[in-house]
């Protein structure tokens, strides 16, 4: 493979709006996606010299696609550790009127999927909230084989930051694979956002980067879509904690009206029944 790949002519893409320059063996693309192959087919009849204009793709994430291309794999960055500062106190989304303020560890009792999972597994027969775990279990099985990479560890950790680098690498790579229909690479997405979610604490940050994931999932993906239920799905699991502590109502209020109308009707009726 790595041989047909480097014997392949050349194919320049230009990214972003600045037109960033990218040189792409064109077996790496053809490969993989079906739409690109065709393209590039159809271009190479013109011309010999192709090129490709993908002004709405950011030059991180297309090369990201390149290294799966090469690599069928791609690279998940490290988190760096926040500097020791004094905690501040955090004012919540719809009570700043009210000056109701909360020490960033207070809500934050609240666990990740995994530990909730962990903790109220029903082998033990002590599960007071079987509907939730019957739910995680179906779309946030925590069973995972093998060694764990790094990045499971850095999600839970309380001193690592900037988590939406790693979450927002994996929505718009999705969405660039579904677009061309890299369909092995999303799969890897999607499996890597799945993994993601079970193991990141719904700290404040991540609060702020899961609005920003389903803005651009809202933005980018039809309803229906896997990167789109799969968001839904995870607000409906920790919905007692983003109501309580004011996320919900932003997600409401700064999400296309289809949001809430999708979550509403996303949650099961066992859910409904066991908590009205």
């Amino acid at each position: 493979m790595t041989s047909s790949i480097f014997k392949s002519r050349q194919v320049t893409f230009l990214i972003g709006p600045n037109r960033v320059e990218f040189n792409v063996h064109q077996y790496a693309f053809t490969r993989l996606s079906a739409p690109l192959r065709a393209m590039l087919a159809e271009d190479a009849k013109e011309s010999v010299e192709v090129g490709v204009i993908w002004d709405d793709v950011e030059p991180s994430t297309f090369t990201s696609l390149l290294e799966y291309a090469y690599t069928d794999n791609y690279s998940v960055p490290r988190l760096p550790r926040k500097k020791s500062v004094a905690t501040a106190a955090v004012v919540l989304p719809n009570q700043a009127d009210q000056g109701d303020a909360i020490d960033e560890e207070d809500w934050w009792s609240v666990s990740s999927i995994m530990t909730w999972m962990m903790d109220n597994d029903d082998r033990f027969g002590d599960c007071t909230r079987f509907g939730k775990w019957c739910y995680g279990r179906k779309y946030f099985d925590t069973d995972f084989p093998g060694p764990q990479p790094y990045w499971h560890d850095e999600l839970q950790r309380s001193d690592c930051t900037g988590l939406a680098t790693i979450f927002m690498l994996h929505v718009k790579l999705y969405a660039l694979a579904d677009r061309y229909r890299f369909m092995s690479l999303r799969a890897l997405c999607l499996q890597r956002l799945r993994e993601s979610l079970v193991n990141v604490v719904l700290r404040t940050e991540f609060c702020e980067t899961l609005v920003e994931m389903l803005a651009f999932a809202y933005a980018n993906t039809p309803p229906g879509d896997d990167l789109r239920m799969m968001l839904l799905r995870y607000c409906i699991f920790q919905m007692n904690h983003l109501k309580r502590h004011g996320y919900l109502y932003q997600l409401v209020l700064e999400m296309p009206p289809q949001f809430a109308a999708e979550l509403l009707l996303e949650v099961p009726q066992g859910l409904w029944e066991s908590a009205l």
